[in-house]
């Protein structure tokens, strides 16, 4: 009985950790940039677009391919930051789970 008390107590833990991280993680916010950071990409932490800010200049010097290109590209790395963020995540509290499991 003590050992089930004992793995309750550290999931418990782990449960209140992982909210926390959670917390944590869900108010980030992740930016990329393009076009020698005349475009700049921000989201959310599920990858979501907050704001886009181009540059005048960026519109006058880049065509439209080569301005939609910059944009993508700045999106898409923005996008790319809050994935490996997620997984991140992920990855530590799958950690925290399986030291919890070898443990009991």
């Amino acid at each position: 009985m003590e050992a089930v008390q004992a793995k309750l107590d550290d999931l418990m833990a782990l449960a209140d950790r992982a909210d926390d991280m959670v917390d944590q993680w869900s108010i980030r916010e992740f930016t990329a940039s393009a076009d020698e950071g005349r475009i700049v990409a921000t989201t959310d932490a599920l990858g979501s677009l907050l704001k886009l800010d181009i540059n005048p200049l960026s519109r006058r010097r880049l065509d439209a391919v080569e301005l939609a290109d910059a944009i993508l590209t700045a999106v898409v790395a923005a996008e790319e930051a809050a994935a490996t963020s997620k997984d991140e995540l992920m990855n530590g509290l799958r950690a925290a789970q399986r030291a919890i499991e070898r443990r009991h």
